[in-house]
């Protein structure tokens, strides 16, 4: 237009430049009025195509947004297979859809060409050639044409004159490749009547332009100017037409648009009362109902009633935000599903009043059900132990924390009870740990019913377990202390093996001076201190905490450290006390003892040490190093005393059995210092014994196989069997001194248990050694019972190895 305006005013420069003929200027005028002419009919045929161009494209966007949003959600690829059968539902959304004053027939058609709904009865069910649109709109490209309803055929009275028939594809909810095509017929006359009316109005404003032109020409191309400036307002006010029929179709698209691309599940607009404007199809998946059903009714019906005050604070929030409609708030709270549960929803709110084409609050919000229950269940893990689902110590500690800041503003005083099964390795060692984890379950099981509703149970690790007594006198303690381990003491049974727990438990109660425990951390200390003050008095009991159980706990800490000490800084020593046989008094063996020497020369015991070394696991290394000692020096020995080498007797501990490849480290350390196995003696405790796990079984069975003899020390005092030594390899039994001490005196007693110990090992073919004899009488006693062998002062105390050399060397001159 403006290069025909261009061309237009150089004709108008000519011609004012150029006076021209009359005829000429007819001819001229005639001319230009047939170029007007024809193009007006142009230009207005060219909008117009223009125009129904764009009211095409804006009802195929209208109805894709239609399918998005409410058909989509409906249909899944097994809805529209070839198995498929009609929904009621869906036939009635459709006749809904109808029920429009623009829509006239809706089609919707499986991939093999079948009408599967219709709301043309004479269309539904038949299956029909899949054309040129239809076969465009299964490649997921929707198309639409114009068309007039004599084309059709068959009857089609729903269908208007001229009409509008757009393909939309149905991807369902996974917006994967189509599963079905949506067909509309759309009333096209009100587009028809607008496009006619415009292509009138634009001839008919072409055409003045051009008689104005014309006008112009006539008037020798006078005013030039001012008829060109006419016919620009009249091209603006043409301009202005279209635009704004453009932006009443944009307005109805971005409608649609606007809630689909607000939304992240369920879209809800909210009216300024709060009522419910609309609710997307989404809801019937997140909530279990149909999408009309809360229209028109307040949002707040849905809430649940203690989350109402947080749905109110969001509305009023997102209500306020209005000068910043971009803004929005989040808050998480439960809305009512239609089987009457409730559904945890994240819901975001948006102001959208401003805007004309929503003008309301838009809500999105999704179903986070499932998270929350999945963050309540990790919340669980992380404050309870999984095996006994008791607290665990966090939360324990925690407790004890907030107990004790009652404390301090009432009369209560919080009491910790710290228990520890006894024995519980034992169990784990020899049932195995599958077993072991059933005994803590029922261990925690009892506890738990021993305990009030206010008091709080915990396993702090291990087979370590603790109870708070919110508001406890010491009476109260012990009493629950007492009831606890007579509740453990009830037999129970773990794979077909009848059981009973044994357990220990330390007792500190927060007094109200605070002397004995003002923080969780010093409670919780002082109750471990406690418990193995109770272990030490025998086990199966419970003691409370008392100011010298500190230090003796600090002592035990200290001692550890410096046996870890001792044996980097090479602080233990090895001593032996020879074995005679009774009847001579000949030497046939040694006895390892470990010592410890510290730095300033002072000897410890070795019931000051032996037992936190075993309780700590150090017994392991100790052991390991007394067994390589001894072993070194017997092979040395054997060089001094070649005829008859004495054997060499090694106490190991049940700790060390059970560690795996204890057998093959004893046949390194044989090989290593050159010592036969039959010149080795292992002694281990009746304890060991009550261990029957395989590895404690294999651990002897494979010595015994080395050709290394196993004695079984002080027999008698501990819990051993016939049966286990019928079950074991055992070479020799050692009678425990608390026996022989008494042989030589009045009782008929000790000589009655010793000669029935000496006659069971004569039956079984088994070394008798009796160990501490000090006294002749002693040893005239024990050669008339018939005792083999024996150990004690009367012969020869422990001594260093200079000292064995030196009698071995003394004994080997005697005998050259």
């Amino acid at each position: 237009m403006s290069g025909l305006l261009r061309r237009m005013g150089r004709a108008q420069a000519g011609a004012s430049a150029i006076r021209v003929r009359p005829g000429l200027r007819f001819a001229v005028l005639g001319g230009s009025a047939a170029l007007i002419v024809v193009m007006a009919i142009s230009i207005a045929m060219s909008v117009s195509s223009h125009l129904r161009e764009s009211a095409s494209a804006s009802a195929a966007r209208s109805v894709d947004a239609i399918v998005r949003g409410f058909i989509d959600p409906i249909f899944t690829p097994e809805s529209l297979d070839l198995g498929a059968t009609v929904d009621p539902q869906v036939s009635a959304q459709l006749a809904r859809l109808v029920a429009s004053p623009d829509m006239r027939r809706i089609n919707i058609w499986t991939r093999d060409g079948r009408a599967m709904y219709s709301t043309d009865e004479t269309i539904a069910g038949q299956r029909l050639d899949i054309g040129h649109e239809l076969a465009t709109a299964f490649a997921g490209h929707t198309t639409s044409e114009f068309g007039d309803r004599a084309s059709l055929d068959g009857p089609a009275t729903d269908i208007p004159d001229r009409y509008l028939e757009v393909y939309s594809p149905i991807r369902g909810l996974s917006d994967a490749n189509p599963i079905g095509v949506f067909e509309v017929y759309l009333d096209a006359r009100s587009i028809e009547q607008r496009v006619e009316a415009t292509w009138q109005d634009v001839f008919l404003i072409t055409l003045a332009a051009g008689g104005g032109l014309l006008g112009v020409l006539w008037m020798a191309f006078a005013g030039a100017s001012r008829r060109l400036g006419i016919q620009n307002r009249g091209l603006r006010q043409l301009n202005e037409r279209l635009n704004a029929m453009a932006v009443d179709l944009r307005r109805s698209e971005a409608r649609f648009r606007s809630l689909v691309q607000n939304s992240s599940d369920v879209v809800a607009v909210l009216g300024t009362d709060g009522v419910v404007i609309y609710e997307s199809a989404a809801v019937q998946r997140v909530l279990g109902h149909d999408a009309s059903v809360h229209r028109g009714r307040p949002f707040a019906e849905s809430v649940h009633p203690d989350d109402l005050p947080l749905a109110t604070s969001l509305l009023r929030r997102v209500d306020g935000e209005a000068a910043q409609p971009n803004a929005s708030h989040a808050a998480e709270i439960r809305l009512r599903h239609a089987d009457g549960d409730w559904r945890w929803v994240e819901i975001v709110g948006q102001n959208l009043l401003q805007d004309p084409d929503v003008a309301g609050v838009v809500l999105n919000y999704r179903d986070i059900t499932e998270r929350r229950r999945l963050e309540e269940q990790l919340r669980h893990e992380a404050l309870h132990d999984p095996l006994t689902e008791l607290a665990n110590r966090v939360l324990f500690a925690d407790r004890v924390t907030h107990a004790l800041a009652r404390r301090r503003g009432s009369a209560d005083s919080p009491a910790v009870l710290f228990l520890d099964i006894d024995e519980f390795k034992l169990i784990n060692d020899s049932l195995g740990h599958e077993s072991g984890d059933r005994v803590l379950r029922v261990v925690a099981d009892r506890i738990r019913h021993s305990l009030r509703r206010g008091d709080t149970a915990a396993r702090l690790g291990g087979d370590e377990f603790g109870i708070l007594l919110e508001d406890a006198s010491a009476e109260r303690a012990s009493n629950v202390a007492d009831r606890i381990l007579h509740a453990l003491r009830r037999p129970f049974e773990i794979d077909g093996r009848q059981l009973a727990a044994r357990a220990s438990i330390g007792i500190a109660v927060e007094s109200d001076t605070g002397g004995q425990g003002s923080s969780a951390e010093e409670l919780l200390r002082n109750a471990d201190a406690a418990m193995y003050t109770a272990k030490a008095g025998g086990k199966d009991r419970s003691e409370f905490f008392r100011a010298e159980m500190r230090e003796s706990a600090l002592r035990r800490l200290e001692l550890r450290s410096r046996i870890e000490g001792a044996l980097h800084a090479g602080e233990f020593v090895v001593q032996y006390q020879p074995v005679v046989r009774l009847s001579d008094a000949a030497l046939v063996s040694m006895e390892a003892l470990v010592r410890w020497r510290q730095s300033d020369g002072r000897l410890v015991a070795p019931a000051e040490f032996i037992p936190i070394a075993e309780e700590t696991g150090l017994i392991v290394p100790l052991g390991g190093w007394v067994l390589e000692e001894a072993c070194r020096q017997a092979a040395r020995w054997r060089a001094i005393r070649p005829a008859e080498p004495p054997s060499i007797a090694v106490n190991v501990a049940a700790r060390q059995l059970r560690e795996p490849g204890f057998a093959p480290e004893v046949e390194r350390v044989l090989a290593t210092t050159g010592l036969p196995p039959t010149s080795l003696i292992i002694e281990i405790t009746e304890s060991a014994l009550l261990d029957e796990g395989s590895v404690t079984t294999d651990a002897i069975r494979a010595l015994k196989a080395l050709g290394i003899r196993i004695a079984l020390d002080d027999f008698g005092t501990g819990y051993s069997s016939l049966s286990h030594l019928r079950r074991y390899p055992i070479d020799i039994l050692k009678i425990d001194r608390s026996f022989v001490d008494g042989i030589d005196g009045d009782s008929q007693d000790e000589r009655a248990l010793v000669r029935s110990i000496i006659r069971l090992a004569q039956s079984l073919n088994l070394e008798t050694v009796a160990e501490g004899i000090e006294r002749p009488e002693q040893l005239n006693r024990l050669r008339l019972l018939g005792a083999d062998l024996g150990q004690g002062f009367l012969f020869w105390r422990p001594m260093h190895r200079e000292g064995i050399e030196s009698l071995l060397g003394e004994a080997s001159s005697l005998a050259s």
